[in-house]
C-alpha cells in the first residue's frame, strides 16, 4: 500500500476574515490619496488650459486694436447658469474650438463643471440676453496683486481698473461658498487651496497684461 500524503492545510475561516479585513483597511487608506492625486491632476490641466486661454485674448487683443470681447450674461432660463461663458468671438476667429450648445459657442469645457465652459470677465461694456445694454463690474481688492485685504471696489472700465482681464474654473466643488462667493474670482477667500472646501481656479492679467495665476505668488498657504 502507499503511503497517504498529509493533506495541504488550509486557510480557515478566521484566517480570511483577517486578510480581507487587512486588505479593506489598506484600500481606505490608499483611496483618499488616490482621489487627492486625481484631483491634483485635474487642476494642473485647469491650469495649463486657462494659461492658454490668457494667450488667445491676448491674440484676440493684438488683431482688434486692443479690445477684449466682451462679457456675456443671461437672464433666460436655459442659459443663467452659463453666466460670463466664452465669448463667441474667440470661436468666431480661430482662438478657441467651436461647439453648437448654447453657452458652449466657444468650447473649453470647464473640468470641473461639465456641460459649461470655464467663466471669463473684463470689466466694461457687456452683453445682457446678447443685448448691448449692461455694463460689468469687477470686484478687485484695494490691495492688488498682494490680495491679502477684504476691502476693496468694483471698476467698470478697463483704463481704471488694476484687472485686464480673467478667467476661471469653478473648482473641485462648483456649488461651495467659496467658488460661489460674491466677490469671486478675485477675493483670495474663493480660490482654491486644497483644503476640501471647494474655491475658483484662476488666471488673470494686469493692466500691463502680465499674467498671474490664483493663489497669487504672495506667500499665501
Amino acid at each position: 500500500m502507499r503511503p497517504m500524503r498529509p493533506s495541504s492545510p488550509g486557510f480557515t475561516l478566521v484566517e480570511l476574515l483577517v486578510v480581507i479585513a487587512i486588505i479593506g483597511i489598506l484600500a481606505s487608506l490608499l483611496l483618499p490619496a488616490l482621489a487627492r492625486a486625481k484631483e491634483n491632476a485635474k487642476v494642473l490641466k485647469v491650469h495649463v488650459e486657462l494659461h492658454g486661454v490668457g494667450l488667445a485674448l491676448e491674440m484676440y487683443a493684438d488683431d482688434h486694436a486692443g479690445d477684449l470681447p466682451p462679457v456675456r450674461l443671461d437672464c433666460n432660463t436655459d442659459l443663467a447658469t452659463h453666466w460670463c461663458h466664452f465669448p463667441v468671438e474667440l470661436a468666431e476667429h480661430g482662438y478657441l474650438p467651436r461647439g453648437d450648445q448654447p453657452g458652449r459657442q466657444a468650447n473649453l469645457e470647464d473640468v470641473f463643471n461639465p456641460g459649461h465652459t470655464y467663466k471669463y470677465a473684463t470689466p466694461g461694456p457687456a452683453l445682457l440676453n446678447n443685448t448691448p445694454s449692461y455694463t460689468y463690474k469687477l470686484w478687485v481688492p484695494d490691495d492688488f496683486p498682494a490680495s491679502q485685504t477684504s476691502s476693496g471696489r468694483y471698476f467698470s472700465s478697463r483704463t481704471d481698473s488694476p484687472v485686464r482681464w480673467v478667467v476661471w474654473s469653478l473648482g473641485p466643488r462648483p456649488a461651495s461658498a467659496a467658488s460661489q462667493d460674491p466677490h469671486a474670482p478675485l477675493a483670495r477667500t474663493s480660490w482654491y487651496r486644497r483644503t476640501g472646501d471647494g474655491g475658483i481656479i484662476g488666471r488673470l492679467a494686469n493692466r500691463e497684461g502680465i499674467q498671474f495665476k490664483t493663489p497669487l505668488e504672495t506667500g499665501l498657504p
